[in-house]
């Protein structure tokens, strides 16, 4: 095996070193640039349905309204309880290790035989939830101790990332620009009501009540000689009610009702154990009834597309129903001369540029559901160029940019400008720059679509 020559090879091994640094450092940074496509457009929020309730006493009637709206229009509606314990809450009052391991050990069978008794329940489409789900919260604002309302996120112009309302900084965690978080709305609210255990109000309300919770420790007491039960003490720590809604639609998807409670078990040993005498077992538990909801509708894989003349491409719809099956999805065109569509939802573009509407419904229960997609038909870019690709201002004094497309009658020239630093020099989205004070930068122009762009280094002077 013949040996590497390093020193000979030296030179084309850090030629070939440098270029990997400066390609990944350029991918890198065109990775950034391009997760700004479009961030250069004012942001404008789709209006909810319903305006945003603000106080207590909205966003009960709000939550009303919404199960209302789900008991007459009838979706498939789901219900399901949940106890479990936190085995690492497991106390006694004797601070005994083999009482705790037993009760441990006991925690798996109790949670089985208490969740045996619950019976999960179902109404499908069309069919009435009447029998099961809650008319409305039966609450009043002055049982709630506080409202979790989120709506809202940033997400970075950069990166792209999605970062919680609560957790905002200036600076965006994932990839560490300043000034890139952009606030959003979110399609759903999430609404969290704290209530009040003590409120008469939360006694008559729908949290699970664990009724049986009591005859189920009995009973499994009774199955052994080594002790008795006595009495169970139930302090309920928390009670909160958690809703998910699309605010587009006020149809909602979640309804949960969940509390935390620490038992006490009061027991009684004999025979073997008898020198335990009475102990209590201590434990918290929380129980959990869950509705969820299912809307039925139609959903096509993609709202907006860009397709070359003499092109095919295909749209897929999704059916949410009881068998998608059995229904037929009907698909029309806004513009037969631009784009056609036949019944698989294959599109095909004839000898004209423009745009097409391209519509899909199907018919369920009564009702039509339908989704559109707006088809681009045109050259798509395959580059863009700058007429500069290195400038020399002094402050104060600017220069137009212009974009140059390949090829040159691409139909979709609409780009964004970016900057590296506003302070130095800015752009607005006609590709003016403005010198603003000394140093150096580089700004871009990037295409519509975001799969191409071009840079130009500007240096100001005083």
């Amino acid at each position: 095996m013949k040996k590497l020559d390093f020193k000979k090879h030296l030179y084309k091994i850090v030629v070939t070193v440098l270029i990997i640094f400066f390609i990944g450092g350029v991918g890198m940074g065109a990775a950034n640039i391009l997760a700004i496509e479009g961030v250069r457009e004012l942001y404008t929020p789709d209006e909810p349905l319903t305006p945003l309730p603000e106080s207590d006493e909205e966003i009960i009637t709000y939550a009303d309204m919404i199960i209302t709206k789900a008991l007459n229009e009838k979706p498939l509606t789901q219900s399901k309880e949940k106890y479990s314990i936190d085995t690492d809450s497991i106390e006694n009052s004797l601070d005994n290790n083999r009482l705790n391991c037993a009760a441990v050990m006991a925690a798996d069978e109790i949670e089985n035989i208490i969740e045996s008794g619950y019976e999960e329940k179902t109404a499908g489409y069309g069919e009435s939830s009447a029998s099961f789900l809650p008319a409305g919260l039966m609450l009043s604002s002055g049982d709630i101790e506080s409202i979790d309302f989120k709506r809202m996120y940033y997400k970075c112009s950069m990166c792209a990332d999605s970062i919680d309302y609560e957790d905002f900084d200036e600076k965006c965690p994932k990839c560490g620009n300043l000034n890139s978080l952009e606030l959003r709305y979110s399609d759903n609210y999430e609404i969290t009501l704290h209530i009040k255990p003590d409120s008469a109000s939360f006694k008559n309300s729908s949290f699970p009540k664990t009724e049986k919770l009591e005859s189920v420790f009995a009973q499994n007491a009774s199955s052994t000689p080594y002790y008795t039960f006595k009495y169970l003490e139930k302090d309920i720590k928390t009670a909160d009610i958690y809703i998910k809604v699309n605010r587009l639609t006020d149809k909602i998807e979640t309804l949960r009702f969940e509390t935390v409670a620490q038992n006490t078990l009061n027991l009684h040993f004999d025979n073997e154990y008898s020198e335990l005498n009475d102990a209590s077992v201590k434990y918290i538990a929380k129980d959990k009834l869950e509705y969820t909801f299912t809307w039925p509708g139609l959903k096509l894989n993609s709202n907006e597309k860009t397709i070359e003349l003499g092109s095919t491409e295909v749209l897929k719809a999704t059916l949410t129903c009881d068998d998608p099956v059995k229904y037929d999805v009907v698909w029309s065109s806004s513009d037969e001369n631009t784009v056609t569509v036949d019944e698989e939802g294959y599109l095909k573009t004839h000898k004209v540029f423009g745009d097409s509407v391209i519509t899909a419904k199907f018919v369920f229960n009564g009702t039509e559901y339908s989704d559109t997609c707006l088809i681009h038909v045109g050259v798509p870019a395959e580059g863009v160029d700058l007429d500069k690709g290195r400038i020399k201002l002094n402050t104060g004094d600017s220069y137009t940019l212009t974009a140059e497309f390949d090829p040159s009658d691409t139909t979709n020239t609409k780009c964004f400008w970016f900057t590296d630093n506003e302070k130095i020099a800015e752009i607005d989205q006609s590709g003016k720059i403005t010198a603003k004070g000394k140093g150096k930068t580089t700004v871009y122009v990037i295409t519509d679509d975001g799969n191409y762009y071009s840079s130009c280094k500007v240096e100001v002077n005083k």
